[in-house]
């Protein structure tokens, strides 16, 4: 046996044994996927009678929840419209109490200076005689 044959038969007995490796892997895989799916049929179970049970509470509650929203909702629409008025009220009383006051201060300031005139034109009066 020469070279050749040396090769041929590490080459030969090396394919051999990469397919026998494949085959225990291939076996070795599909026998732990059915174990896999043998122990996750319980625990899907459990999953999808807790999903039914989620379901379902939630469900029982939905009616609730959204009339407790819908009432909280009613009650800040109510205190906001109280705040509005407030709001408006206030803001009239206090326009209506400038103009009040803005009038008061014309009025003062008109006969203020209606006197002023009067005494500026006494003053001025003499004056103009005098000059005459």
């Amino acid at each position: 046996m020469g070279i050749g044959g040396f090769f041929k038969n590490l080459f030969g007995s090396s394919k051999e044994k990469v397919s026998e490796m494949a085959d225990k892997a291939e076996d070795f895989a599909e026998g732990t996927f059915e174990k896999v799916k043998e122990t996750a049929a319980p625990i899907m179970e459990k999953v999808e009678d807790f999903a039914e049970t989620a379901k379902e509470k939630v469900e029982e509650y939905m009616p609730q929840a959204k009339e407790t929203v819908e009432k909280a909702y009613d009650s800040v629409k109510e205190k906001t419209s109280e705040l509005a008025d407030k709001a408006e009220n206030f803001v009239e009383n206090s326009v209506e109490t400038v103009k009040e006051k803005v009038n008061s201060f014309m009025n003062d300031a008109s006969e203020d200076a209606e006197e002023i005139r009067t005494k500026a034109e006494d003053i001025v009066k003499p004056s103009d005689e005098n000059a005459d």
